[in-house]
């Protein structure tokens, strides 16, 4: 037979390590749903082709360029998606000089290769500001190299070859 005492030991021991799990467990909070906030979003009618030969680095990148600022002339080792969020950005094409301007809400895709020389400007009084993905060379330090002036008007006023 069993004591009454024993019984009363055995509840008591039982209480304190229901108690004690109990006491250890953290308490199990809400996690919050998975969220996500639009940054910039901008369209585009120039066809593309995103296309990956070997290992690629993936940039996402926020610039600003500030009034009466430039790129200077350059080309991409990749592919680049830009949406402008605020501003004018103008961009000049070396091979042609030709200019067109993207608002806010537009999205430009760059060429990739020496072939495809250009340069962006802000023209205007307040800074333009772009978000960029850059798919590059996994190896490579930079998603632009400079290149030599083909000599197009930096301002980007009127086609032509120095300011013509």
């Amino acid at each position: 037979m069993v004591s009454k005492s024993k019984v009363a030991r055995a509840g008591a021991v039982a209480a304190v390590l229901v108690g004690a799990g109990f006491a250890v467990q953290p308490a199990r909070a809400e996690v919050p749903p998975v969220s996500a906030v639009v940054l910039s979003q901008g369209v585009t009618s120039a066809p593309f082709k995103i296309k990956a030969n070997g290992d690629r680095k993936v940039l996402y990148r926020k610039a600003v360029v500030q009034p009466g600022a430039s790129t200077g002339w350059h080309y991409h080792l990749g592919e680049e998606i830009a949406v402008i969020n605020s501003g004018t950005f103008t961009r000049i094409e070396g091979s042609d000089c030709s200019v067109r301007e993207y608002g806010p809400g537009e999205s430009l895709v760059e060429p990739v290769g020496p072939d495809t020389v250009h340069m962006g400007v802000n023209n205007g009084t307040e800074p333009v500001e772009l978000y960029v993905v850059d798919i590059i060379p996994k190896n490579a330090t930079a998603p632009t190299v400079a290149a030599p002036d083909p000599g197009c008007d930096p301002a980007g006023k009127g086609a032509g070859r120095g300011g013509e």
